[in-house]
């Protein structure tokens, strides 16, 4: 593990979030049809954050082994291992509960899959390894985020894919930077709208989750800005297009 402010202050959020709430396995914005009417009742967490990952991992790759940077609570994996049942996955966090969760809830559900504590930019895996990887919405807590592009191209063999999902300001996020990295871009889409249009249709969840949290008072607005609740900083920044919620498909060279 690399020393650094950042580094140590998301690993002590998310363990303490985690240690809260162990049973919530998904914790992304999720996705939804902007043009689908909101209805009487908002869709619950479950099913927007699963199709935030339908939306990212679909189609799959052809692979036998795939790497998830960012794994969370293992949410991403299940609903892959799901669709893909044969493949040899692993699981990389910063958080020592997240991967905590992940072999427990890997081991009663009996799936094969592997689970490990790491920093993104030093990932501790052999080159030329992994046929595909994917990452969502974890990308903006990275602190060496070019680094971090070039180690997963080291991860993957000639040709291997890489899809990404997460938040960036205007103008990061190009081109150029996951060329130099070695991969080529072969898809670019901005889904910001999909991710407001799911934030908005769950924000009363959202903010629920938060106030069940046993956190101090003080803490609440920087989670209401972390879960996405309408009104505070994420949510706002994203519809102000101060940040894009970006979505790629990457292949190395």
């Amino acid at each position: 593990m690399a020393d650094g402010s950042l580094i140590e202050s998301t690993q002590r959020f998310y363990d303490t979030v985690a240690r809260q709430n162990p049973n919530q396995a998904f914790l992304n914005y999720g996705y939804a049809d902007v043009a689908e009417p909101p209805g009487e009742t908002a869709p619950d967490l479950v099913t927007v954050c699963r199709r935030l990952y339908q939306e990212v991992l679909t189609p799959f790759p052809d692979a036998e082994r795939a790497l998830e940077v960012g794994c969370g609570r293992g949410g991403g994996a299940a609903f892959l291992l799901e669709h893909q049942p044969s493949l040899k996955y692993l699981g990389l966090d910063l958080s020592r509960e997240h991967v905590a969760v992940c072999r427990r809830r890997f081991e009663s559900l009996g799936r094969s899959a592997s689970f490990a504590q790491a920093n993104a930019s030093q990932l501790p895996v052999q080159s030329d390894r992994f046929d595909a990887a994917f990452s969502v919405e974890a990308v903006h807590h990275f602190d060496d985020i070019e680094r971090f592009y070039r180690d997963v191209a080291r991860a993957l063999r000639p040709g291997g894919w890489f899809l990404l999902t997460g938040l960036w300001r205007p103008g990061d996020g190009s081109d150029a930077s996951f060329e130099a990295a070695g991969f080529t871009v072969r898809e670019r889409c901005d889904i910001t709208p999909n991710v407001i249009a799911s934030l908005t249709r769950t924000t009363d969840l959202r903010q629920r989750l938060i106030e069940s949290l046993d956190l101090p008072e003080r803490f609440k607005p920087l989670l209401f800005s972390w879960a996405g609740v309408r009104g505070h900083g994420a949510y706002e920044s994203l519809a102000s297009g101060a940040l894009k919620y970006l979505r790629f498909r990457l292949q190395r060279s």
